[in-house]
């Protein structure tokens, strides 16, 4: 198999050689060629900052402007070449599952409408391994923007909640909530307006404003200024927490609790272990002191919001979780029928099938769980290729977060590794990592996991 993989990296890349050669005298006479990476930079950041105002057809659309970029500028700039990681290898074998899938299905027009979106996904991370394996100067400008936009979003829900907010739907199940209790949900300026929407994009971004708080933290002897952006980064980062909450997410609620254990675990082997001063040791057991009275106050103080967080445990009792349990018994009998292949691909080929399954007469969406939603899209083989994705993607960031000693290094692991984790614990009880919004932001850390994995293995 290594020696099929080799060969067929030779050839593409001996193919790509042969054209570097005969555009490279363009290249060196064009501002627009010579400046590309910039205009790679430019299309990456606007991707970023439409997904907060527009539908995901324009997300969609502008998206493929920073995969086309990074094509053309393989394709022209000399000593550029393709490589594959051994995560991407079961990521490719996912693909092309559901690229199979297509054919088998017995809606094909819309599970190809539902794979375009899949590819173009998973092309934007291609697309960004190979733009960043070359840029990792441009790491902390991505981390930062994502952090500029979460901190705008958690902004807009904590006005959103002073000022009241009108549901758009029925969001929260009030049959057993005194009125009191009852939260108004915040949405944000995300399209379509919801609240699990905006909830699912705070927990696929909050790790970049604690990563960036991290960084400042750790390199103010280094830099006077960074002491004037710490009070603002804190700030934000305590925004976005509470913006979280605010959203009435209990799957974001759960996913943020993983996560905080998860920054607990990094920033205490980072304190303990690799900078080992005594002194940050006392400012760790203050500061985790602080976040666990924070947090029970904060919910002690806040009946509506320990009300809607307790809600998780009624189950039956609450008829949006009641909901999902019929939508999980279906989509399990779905993919019993279908375990192999799946009924094709996207939500419209799940709306139109689930129609046959549904155990009451309410329409959904997606199965409201990420792996369940893979094995009945598109079988049992190609879940277990993006499993295999996930595991070697995220171990490989375990491994070399302890084998490191560059502090700033670790942070930018940690951030992409916590982003991954909270997306993937919000996505067992949602349907939001189905979202461009959140996709973008997911498929950026994977890239940036994958970039710095490679650094360290080229190092070694």
């Amino acid at each position: 198999m290594k020696l099929l993989d080799s060969k067929i990296y030779n050839l593409i890349n001996y193919l790509i050689d042969n054209i570097q050669n005969k555009t490279d005298d363009i290249r060196k006479n064009s501002f627009f060629l010579l400046n590309i990476d910039t205009f790679i930079l430019f299309a990456i950041l606007l991707t970023y900052l439409i997904s907060i105002f527009c539908s995901t057809e324009i997300i969609g659309i502008i998206s493929i402007l920073p995969i086309i970029l990074v094509v053309f500028k393989v394709l022209i700039t000399k000593g550029e070449k393709l490589e594959l990681e051994h995560c991407n290898f079961y990521l490719l074998i996912y693909l092309f599952i559901c690229f199979i899938t297509n054919f088998t299905s017995s809606m094909q027009i819309q599970s190809l409408y539902g794979f375009m979106k899949t590819f173009i996904y998973i092309s934007f991370y291609f697309a960004l391994c190979q733009f960043l394996k070359t840029n990792q100067k441009y790491l902390i400008i991505l981390i930062g923007f994502i952090a500029a936009l979460v901190s705008f979003e958690s902004i807009v829900g904590i006005f959103q909640n002073i000022f009241g907010v009108e549901s758009i739907s029925t969001w929260q199940d009030t049959s057993y909530v005194n009125p009191e209790d009852v939260i108004s949900r915040v949405y944000g300026t995300l399209k379509p307006y919801n609240p699990n929407l905006l909830g699912g994009y705070l927990i696929a971004g909050v790790s970049c404003v604690v990563g960036i708080f991290s960084i400042l933290l750790i390199n103010i002897k280094k830099n006077k200024w960074y002491k004037y952006i710490l009070i603002p980064s804190f700030l934000a980062m305590f925004i976005s927490f509470l913006t979280i909450f605010l959203t009435g997410c209990r799957g974001a609620y759960v996913a943020l609790f993983v996560m905080m254990l998860s920054y607990i675990v990094a920033s205490f082997r980072m304190v303990f272990f690799d900078v080992n001063v005594e002194k940050l040791k006392i400012m760790w057991k203050s500061g985790f002191a602080a976040l666990c009275t924070c947090v029970v106050g904060f919910l002690v103080i806040n009946h509506a919001i320990f009300q809607r967080l307790m809600s998780i445990f009624i189950f039956r009792g609450d008829s949006s979780t009641s909901f999902r349990i019929n939508v999980y018994n279906s989509a399990v009998q779905m993919f019993q029928d279908n375990w192999l292949y799946g009924i094709g691909v996207g939500n419209k080929v799940f709306r139109e099938i689930y129609g046959l399954y549904m155990l009451s007469g309410f329409d959904a969406l997606s199965c409201y769980c990420v792996f369940l939603e893979m094995a009945v899209e598109s079988g049992i083989l190609s879940l277990i290729a993006y499993i295999l994705f996930l595991y070697i993607l995220l171990s490989s960031a375990i491994k070399y977060f302890i084998k490191s000693k560059d502090l700033n290094y670790k942070i930018l692991l940690a951030v992409g590794f916590i982003a991954i984790i909270g997306v993937m614990i919000h996505g067992f009880v949602d349907t939001i990592y189905f979202r461009p919004q959140v996709q973008y932001i997911f498929w950026t850390m994977a890239a940036i996991i994958t970039v710095l994995v490679r650094e360290n293995k080229t190092a070694e």
